[in-house]
């Protein structure tokens, strides 16, 4: 039986500009394959909260092109679309997202909820406009060839830290040298095989930091560097 896939783009910053054309290069590439799999697409202010429980219920793969926090994925407009409570909605499911942070709390709480694999950031995710390209392939060729190709999770997730090596060859901007490294050292997938690690407690000034953190505005939902 083919799976059936949910794929989710809101457009509604500077951010989502990017990660939206990304999404579409996604989709072009997936309607070029043969057979054409089976996409509900929710696209710019179709990305709202009662289409997506909508659709959510009858699809097996989500593929969430982006915005998001360490507990929620948020769709057009800064709606939240799905929070760490809603994790039970993604049992049995696959999931693929480039929201910053979701890996640390909804992506676990996914995971213990019965989520088949949750591929994401576990810190925010960085571009350059500059080489934003670079970037966008990386994700792009991941879900490709995760979700449509059918790949394993573990030839996927060893192409694509190659493939943000060989873009950091590509490019003389040293701070998009900088953030493809650091997007390629928090991007994780939790699965059976690679659970989610047990949190630990915080220490006192681990408390201090995370809380000077949020203070200062370091836990924002997607990182950009103009340069």
């Amino acid at each position: 039986m083919t799976e059936k896939i949910l794929n989710v783009a809101p457009e509604f910053d500077t951010a989502t500009e990017y990660s939206f054309s990304w999404n579409q290069d996604f989709l072009k590439k997936a309607s070029e394959y043969n057979p054409e799999p089976e996409i509900t697409s929710l696209l710019k202010g179709d990305a709202n909260k009662s289409r997506f429980k909508d659709e959510l219920e009858d699809n097996d793969i989500l593929i969430f092109f982006d915005h998001g926090n360490k507990d929620v994925l948020i769709g057009q407009n800064k709606v939240a679309l799905l929070t760490s409570s809603d994790a039970h909605l993604l049992n049995g499911k696959k999931v693929y997202t480039m929201a910053c942070l979701s890996a640390q709390e909804l992506g676990k709480e996914a995971f213990k909820k019965g989520c088949l694999e949750y591929w994401g950031a576990t810190e925010s995710i960085g571009f350059t406009i500059e080489d934003q390209h670079l970037f966008g392939e990386v994700f792009v060729e991941g879900a490709y060839k995760r979700f449509i190709e059918g790949e394993s999770i573990e030839d996927v997730m060893e192409q694509m830290k190659n493939h943000f090596t060989t873009q950091i060859g590509e490019t003389k901007n040293p701070w998009t040298k900088i953030w493809l490294q650091k997007d390629s050292d928090i991007w994780v997938c939790w699965y059976a095989k690679n659970p989610p690690p047990e949190e630990k407690p915080l220490t006192w000034w681990e408390q201090f930091i995370k809380w000077l953190r949020r203070l200062i505005g370091l836990e924002e939902d997607f990182t950009i560097i103009f340069c």
